[in-house]
């Protein structure tokens, strides 16, 4: 048995659930220690997972027993967590978005590499099988010059779920609006798959639907490295939600992936495609999280900690390191630039 790898966890929104869920599937990990703003809810939370509560999230990062911490809070809060538990010598797992400006991001990035601590970040659609498969496929040639990866990241949140938290739907604290908090998810996956960075975006946002302070629908021209081009539409204005669909095209073939499930394989004139069975998965029942935030596999979670420890170990390599994490943002904020200034923006201009 090895020894115990003790967990902190900042923050007991709703998303605490699936990190601790991750911790408990781990044979050798332990929910230690949890901190809330309100305690009053971090002492339900301990009551039901059987730790300790700190009152005052510095206090969690300070103890001895905690190797690593899992930050749950407001988007906003995430780098100033970030940076302390680094320089106080623990690793850190953090949600997406794993900060709201590419100076904070780049802030937690220096933090654990001065500390020789590992930033991890969670975007738990990395670990999908068939996300995998498609990457793969797309790293291999067999569709040819890829000319267009795009995304539609149509989902839907009521006024209610806005609501719930002060933070949400605010720039200070949620960082913007369907495109930084729901559509960050399929924006990493769909760079994540085509391998390149995206070079320039070309965007407008509009508040639609929702009394919020930021965009709930959003549409950008991409433009990548390597010459593809790209359509990105997110929001949470379109009732019922549609999930995530990213759609890769080149030359001698073209994908479909729909939430988490390749619905869409076809190539031709390729020397080393494929057998269907290794691409294509017998379809999946289909997420309804695109509708209620509440509907979400665990399984990712659970991979991403399983992970995590073992880089922290072993030295494997991280699912999402905070050098990956950080290129969503990228594109996220140039998108929100663009649409600022009415005009397209590159994102090498950006920090």
């Amino acid at each position: 048995m090895s020894e115990t790898f003790g967990f902190g966890i900042i923050g007991t929104g709703n998303i605490s659930t699936w990190h601790a869920a991750g911790i408990e599937a781990h044979p050798d990990c332990s929910v230690t220690a949890v901190s809330n703003r309100t305690v009053s809810k971090a002492e339900t939370f301990a009551e039901k997972y059987g730790c300790d509560v700190e009152s005052d999230w510095r206090a969690l990062i300070s103890r001895d027993d905690i190797s690593a911490v899992c930050i749950c809070t407001a988007s906003g809060l995430h780098a100033e967590q970030s940076i302390a538990a680094s320089q106080a010598g623990k690793h850190v797992l953090v949600e997406k978005p794993m900060a709201i400006t590419l100076k904070d991001a780049a802030d937690m990035i220096a933090a654990a590499r001065a500390n020789d601590t590992k930033l991890g970040v969670i975007f738990q659609k990395r670990t999908e099988p068939d996300v995998l498969k498609l990457k793969k496929a797309v790293n291999s040639g067999i569709f040819g010059t890829i000319l267009f990866g795009d995304a539609s990241i149509k989902w839907w949140r009521n006024q209610a779920y806005y609501d719930s938290g002060a933070w949400r739907g605010t720039w200070d604290l949620d960082g913007g609006g369907c495109t930084m908090n729901q559509g960050i998810h399929g924006i990493d996956i769909l760079q994540y798959i085509m391998g390149v960075d995206v070079e320039s975006v070309y965007a407008k946002i509009a508040t639609a639907a929702h009394d919020i302070e930021v965009e709930d629908v959003a549409i950008a021209l991409l433009t990548y490295k390597n010459g593809a081009f790209g359509r990105l539409q997110t929001s949470t204005a379109v009732n019922p939600g549609q999930g995530n669909i990213i759609e890769i095209n080149g030359t001698l073939g073209t994908a479909v992936l729909t939430d988490d499930t390749i619905t869409g394989f076809a190539v031709s004139d390729s020397k080393e495609t494929p057998a269907e069975d290794e691409i294509l998965a017998e379809p999946a029942e289909r997420s309804a999280s695109a509708s209620n935030p509440m509907d979400l596999s665990m399984s990712g979670h659970i991979e991403h900690v399983r992970n995590f420890v073992y880089a922290v170990r072993n030295g494997e390599e991280l699912i999402c390191s905070g050098e990956e994490g950080i290129k969503s943002l990228r594109i996220i904020h140039a998108l929100y630039e663009s649409a600022r200034r009415g005009e397209e923006v590159f994102l090498d201009e950006l920090l």
